[in-house]
């Protein structure tokens, strides 16, 4: 079965073409002046934990982040038509940095309606910067027979992908290359 086939049938939203390289090369040097620190995971609480995620959080210039809002928010409505939800906003921007043998294990980005806190993830985002060996976001479903499917989607620069947030996904591990991508939700 083709990627595309995959990919329909996990329900994915895909943009290939959502920001040009100089766009993306703007971004990550963004991202190369920033603050990095080691990303984390919610367990009881927000904790560094590398053996479920190996990555790096990236702090930018807030007028980076409101660049990067307004894309994301001027695509809202298209997501929002696919995935035939209403999305009123979004969480804001996380820029991430995997550099080779990160990764992030099978996860989803839902929170549980105890830790919502009136913030429900609705839909996923994931927007490309670099492209790297390795690296792939790995979605988990069922096709329409309830057969378990696998999508990997490698990193494109400049690629936009949505997906619904109780989808089960994860990193694979960059081989060679920096992974960098930023991510959203929408509510």
């Amino acid at each position: 079965m083709c990627l595309f086939s995959r990919l329909y049938d996990l329900g994915v939203f895909v943009v290939p073409a959502f920001l040009d390289d100089a766009t993306c090369g703007r971004l990550r040097a963004a991202m190369d002046s920033g603050r990095a620190a080691s990303a984390e995971v919610y367990v009881d609480g927000y904790v560094v934990d590398e053996r479920v995620r190996r990555a790096f959080d990236v702090d930018v210039d807030p007028a980076i982040v409101d660049e990067v809002e307004r894309a994301l928010d001027a695509v809202r409505g298209d997501v929002s038509r696919f995935f035939d939800t209403a999305l009123t906003t979004m969480e804001g921007p996380g820029f991430l940095r995997y550099p080779p043998g990160g990764f992030y294990r099978a996860h989803r980005d839902r929170l549980d309606a105890e830790r919502e806190e009136g913030l429900p993830r609705r839909v996923s985002a994931v927007l490309f910067l670099t492209c790297c060996e390795g690296g792939a976001l790995r979605l988990h479903g069922v096709d329409a027979a309830g057969q378990p499917i696998i999508a990997d989607i490698p990193p494109a620069a400049g690629t936009l992908v949505a997906f619904r947030s109780d989808v089960l996904h994860e990193v694979l591990p960059v081989i060679a290359g920096v992974r960098d991508a930023i991510v959203d939700w929408f509510y």
